[in-house]
């Protein structure tokens, strides 16, 4: 019997720590960098899209420097490192500073996260840039992630982009940039974050590194963090064949063992195993140039988020994932 955990936040990949309170973090040394030499020599850019893969690290990178903008003391051998027993850290690990604002999605009235970000949540942006700061110096805001806006958030954040107040940083977390609205982009100064190399996905892990849970990551540190948090075992499970047997119609002999073998409360194993089916369709998609994975990733995605948002039952979802991916994999015969 799996272990049940508190539900993750909506910004959070599931079991992993939130990003705000992470303190450890690997790679990514340019980007790092350009955020840390904005802030000391004061030339800051008031917005910031940061851009790469989900669990990559761009939120940890944000918090980051959130912490230092805001006051927190530089404690540490990386450029925005800070201690996290200072005051001002843990009062950002505990969404409990006033010049700090995050626009992520909220919860629907079962306690459900939305599916998006709404346009009344996107308005407390400039609310909340519309007021001077509480302690005397930065204000920041972090959107995670611009991905979440619906059409109507998007364009009301605007405003905030266009006229920017003084002594204030916005940064934009974004998985896929190219998805994002032109207007956005062109008023924030991209940040790319790609991913790292396999052995620095290794040091991030630790005790718990694996060489099967690595590859499976594909270079998102986060992304692997969650995964050895909800205990899957890539080697034992051989998931490194989990492409082809779901590309020859086994999509069951591979997501029914997966989603057993997680820890965590019955959604969140759910959303850990969609994920995954969503990222080996994509390959399978890629790899035979067919209309019928395209058409199985895309109805993945709409089980994931009818999941995340509504009561479904998870093995329900799981058996309309599973009936989607057996039937691309026979069209294909």
């Amino acid at each position: 019997m799996k272990t049940e955990k508190q539900a993750s936040e909506p910004d959070q990949e599931q079991a992993a720590p939130h990003p705000r309170e992470t303190f450890a973090f690997i790679g990514h040394d340019g980007a790092e960098l350009a955020l840390a030499d904005a802030l000391g020599g004061g030339r800051m850019h008031h917005a910031w899209l940061l851009a790469g893969p989900k669990g990559v690290g761009k939120a940890t990178l944000a918090y980051r420097f959130a912490r230092l903008a805001l006051g927190a003391k530089r404690l540490g051998p990386r450029p925005l490192d800070c201690d996290p027993d200072d005051a001002i850290a843990r009062r950002v690990a505990q969404m409990a500073h006033p010049d700090l604002f995050v626009l992520r999605r909220g919860l629907n009235e079962r306690g459900k996260p939305r599916r998006e970000i709404t346009v009344d949540d996107a308005r407390e942006l400039g609310r909340f840039f519309s007021l001077a700061p509480s302690e005397g110096g930065m204000r920041v805001a972090i959107i995670d992630a611009v991905d979440d806006l619906n059409r109507n958030a998007a364009n009301a954040i605007l405003k905030t982009l266009e006229e920017p107040p003084a002594r204030s940083a916005l940064l934009l977390v974004c998985h896929a940039p190219g998805a994002a609205l032109a207007t956005i982009r062109s008023r924030c100064r991209r940040l790319p974050m790609r991913p790292i190399e396999d052995a620095l996905v290794s040091q991030a892990l630790g005790a718990k590194a694996d060489s099967a849970l690595v590859a499976l990551a594909k270079g998102r540190p986060g992304r692997a963090l969650a995964l050895a948090a909800q205990g899957l075992d890539a080697g034992a499970m051989r998931l490194d064949r989990a492409q082809a047997a779901i590309a020859g119609g086994g999509a069951a002999s591979v997501l029914e063992p997966l989603y057993n073998s997680m820890a965590g409360e019955p959604y969140e194993r759910l959303a850990a195993t969609l994920e995954l089916a969503c990222e080996w369709t994509r390959a399978a998609a890629v790899a035979d140039a067919s209309e019928a994975w395209a058409e199985a990733w895309s109805g993945l995605e709409t089980v994931r988020h009818e999941a995340e948002g509504l009561d479904m039952d998870p093995r329900h979802a799981l058996a309309r994932a599973i009936g989607m991916l057996d039937r691309a994999a026979a069209s294909r015969r």
